[in-house]
């Protein structure tokens, strides 16, 4: 087992990986509580892969039907385990993972093999895959109704011509409905193997016992290391579907959704730097650092701040910037537009963001639950730890960021409303 301290704050990290392929990290803390999340490489963008030599394209929201199916063994559930043992626990699943945690001061071993007994003791049958589909409907029916939910899922259909983010996570009510008991498992055969996925705790761990736990575990499995899955994306045009688009639905206010559809720059060759410099893009023109809200403070029209964040799918970065007006929406579109194209950026407020990041950095080092965060988040996204985050932020710079914005392309765009007929 190595171990390496992150840089500045003074955290041990212990990693191992198995014989079957698991990555194990291991952060001890001077905490009581403690947290854990197993990290599955599978999530709804995932739609076409190989298995054993041919190629398996399943329906969108397999990875999420899956989520909810490894709750649920003959007996009694993991949630009712947890909860008897006084921690919280979820799953939730994203466009590129799954994942599955716990958080709780006590009983942490039971609270592990019941982890671990959750991802790797699939009970599927055809009765409970039936049963399943009716739940997660009714959750899908529930997001129909959700404005921001409604908003995001058209404005990304509009964006993606080819790319598998073009589709919920949920799935649609007719590929929840259709999905099979043979597709939910083939998924679960090639994705949920301890090759394909991690384990990270945090918290008040005794680092030898948690080690051996785990080891003495699989001892139970005869799994041997594999070569993670291949999955198939499709090329996808820097250009969006639709321009424009509007949803009708019986609400007072217009929500307005701008988002931004960007051709990565590879300006770095290391892939975080891009991720941390398109995250300040965002920031330098929409964070309450930034001047923007003061214009648009004393319009009456304006309902809300202008919120703005971004995400990566395959090749491109999306900035979403959302606002609520009353009426007329041409004036705030324009003025977001006009913001994000200008590319004039202060230098003061450049710093003030870099200094809010290495408070945040160090905040979040103080919270087991932030440490897992940031070590899922690297491992996931890079394939590795960044050991001295304090100087990857100290040295951002305010004339390379500028070099940076200034490959960005932001001429391809989709604005989508909803608002009353």
């Amino acid at each position: 087992m190595e171990r390496r301290y992150i840089e500045k704050l003074d955290l041990p990290v212990y990693t191992e990986t198995l014989d079957n392929g698991l990555e194990i990290y291991l952060c001890p803390m001077p905490f009581n509580e403690i947290t854990a999340q197993m990290t599955v490489r599978f999530g709804g963008s995932v739609l076409e892969f190989e298995n054993e030599g041919k190629i398996v394209k399943v329906p969108a929201g397999v990875a999420h039907f899956l989520e909810h199916k490894m709750f649920e063994k003959p007996g009694l559930s993991p949630l009712q385990i947890y909860e008897n043992n006084g921690a919280s626990a979820n799953a939730f699943t994203s466009y590129d993972m799954t994942a599955y945690y716990f958080e709780g001061p006590t009983h942490f071993l039971d609270n592990l093999q019941t982890l671990l007994d959750c991802v790797h003791k699939p009970y599927f049958t055809k009765e409970n895959i039936q049963k399943e589909k009716g739940i997660i409907s009714q959750e899908k029916k529930a997001s129909m109704d959700e404005i921001p939910e409604i908003i995001f899922e058209k404005a990304a259909a509009d964006i993606f011509k080819n790319s598998y983010y073009k589709n919920s996570v949920l799935g649609s009510l007719d590929d929840i409905n259709n999905m099979t008991k043979e597709e939910i498992e083939v998924c679960y055969k090639t994705f949920y193997h301890p090759s394909n996925m991690f384990l990270t705790i945090t918290g008040g761990i005794d680092v030898d016992e948690t080690i051996k736990f785990i080891k003495d575990y699989y001892k139970n499995f005869n799994i041997s290391k594999k070569e993670k899955p291949v999955t198939i994306g499709k090329e996808e045009p820097e250009e969006v579907v639709k321009a424009n688009d509007v949803i009708y639905k019986d609400t007072p206010n217009k929500e307005i959704l701008i988002s931004y559809k960007i051709k990565n720059p590879n300006f770095f060759k290391d892939e975080k730097l891009n991720d941390i410099y398109i995250g300040l893009f965002a920031d330098m023109n929409f964070s309450e650092i930034t001047d923007f809200p003061d214009i648009t403070f004393n319009d009456n029209n304006i309902l809300s701040d202008v919120s703005s964040y971004y995400y990566k799918a395959g090749d491109y970065y999306i900035i979403n910037a959302e606002v609520t007006v009353k009426e007329d929406e041409n004036k705030i579109i324009d003025l977001i537009d006009k913001q994000i194209k200008s590319k004039e950026f202060s230098e003061r407020n450049f710093n003030l963001i870099k200094k809010v990041l290495l408070n945040y950095l160090v905040i979040s080092s103080e919270r087991v639950v932030g440490v897992k965060g940031r070590i899922v988040n690297d491992i996931f996204k890079y394939g590795k730890i960044d050991y001295n985050p304090h100087e990857t932020y100290q040295n951002l710079d305010f004339e390379t960021f500028k070099k940076f914005a200034n490959k960005l392309n932001l001429e391809n765009r989709n604005i989508t409303i909803v608002k009353s007929k």
